[in-house]
């Protein structure tokens, strides 16, 4: 069809069909004009001086091929396994796989020269000073991180190339036996070492356990001690309150007393009072047959004092 079309404009015009994933790329004069993508594009011909579609030159399966036509598709390509030396002097060979894409058809084509070449040797330097940085447990124990590092270190690089890489993943990894003897060495001491980390971590957790246990025990005896002590000061204060209220008491029977005598000694005829009523009371008693005996203190002043309760009666009965 475009072809056709072509023919049509008898040369002056050139019509050209793009397929999907692919870019070609348009010169005029033998420069680099812009790179067409996909569909049916027209663009000025004049049977070849005004511009044409350009070919280029790259290697596939270690052969050139000319092509006019970019692939824009994600690639992926296995190179073959690199001899390595680490940095404690250990050779082995290290099998790695590179996914990139072509995001620039022009740089891809004029900035570098056969750049799936270029790209390759990029790896193998990547891979042989990237991974000859660490020991040989290091780079074999840390093959993501390695892989991760190594593909942004390649992006980088390749950057002014019009190219992507996405990723530099790092398949295996080949011993000598040396290597290998090394590598069940290194093993062994990190088993040895997780045994010694396991045994510290039950140790410790033992260590926390008698020392938790030892601080609730010493909580505890604080709690205890601090409950006698709080019951012994509610004694105390219970103590002292008692004490004070017979002290009110004392002191208010004392203060009645004091009222008593005053008035025995204003009113000496209470004193005679109290006495014809006390001793009617006695006789009262003694005939009704509530009491067999009678004791009378040897002084009268003692007599007066056991009716004392009767006087503070007789008094208020007196009062208006």
């Amino acid at each position: 069809m475009d072809k056709f079309l072509t023919l049509l404009t008898l040369g002056i015009y050139q019509f050209i069909f793009v397929e999907q994933g692919t870019n070609v790329i348009l010169m005029r004069f033998g420069k680099y004009r812009k790179s067409i993508e996909p569909g049916l594009h027209g663009f000025f011909y004049l049977w070849g001086i005004a511009g044409y579609i350009g070919r280029f030159e790259i290697t596939e399966d270690k052969k050139k091929v000319t092509k006019k036509e970019m692939d824009m598709r994600e690639q992926v390509c296995d190179y073959k396994k690199e001899t390595v030396i680490s940095s404690d002097n250990v050779s082995y060979r290290v099998d790695a796989v590179v996914y990139y894409q072509i995001i620039d058809p022009g740089k891809a084509i004029f900035s570098i020269s056969d750049y799936p070449v270029a790209l390759e040797k990029l790896v193998q330097s990547l891979l042989r000073a990237g991974l000859g940085k660490y020991h040989l447990e290091e780079a074999y124990t840390n093959r993501s991180q390695l892989s991760e590092s190594l593909t942004e270190e390649a992006d980088r690089a390749t950057d002014d190339w019009g190219m992507k890489v996405i990723r530099l993943e790092i398949k295996e990894f080949e011993f000598g036996d040396f290597a290998e003897d090394l590598l069940k060495q290194k093993k062994q001491e990190i088993e040895k070492r997780q045994q010694i980390i396991l045994a510290e971590g039950e140790r410790e957790a033992q260590i926390k356990e008698a020392e938790g246990k030892k601080q609730y025990e010493i909580l505890l005896a604080e709690g205890k001690k601090i409950a006698a002590y709080e019951e012994a000061e509610a004694i105390k204060i219970k103590a002292e309150a008692e004490a004070e209220a017979q002290k009110k008491m004392f002191d208010a029977e004392r203060y009645g007393y004091e009222i008593i005598a005053e008035v025995l000694k204003s009113n000496p005829e209470v004193q005679y009072y109290l006495k014809l009523h006390n001793a009617g009371v006695v006789t009262k008693n003694l005939s009704e047959g509530q009491a067999t005996k009678l004791f009378l203190p040897n002084q009268i002043d003692q007599l007066v004092g056991s009716f004392s309760v009767l006087s503070d009666v007789i008094k208020g009965s007196q009062e208006p």
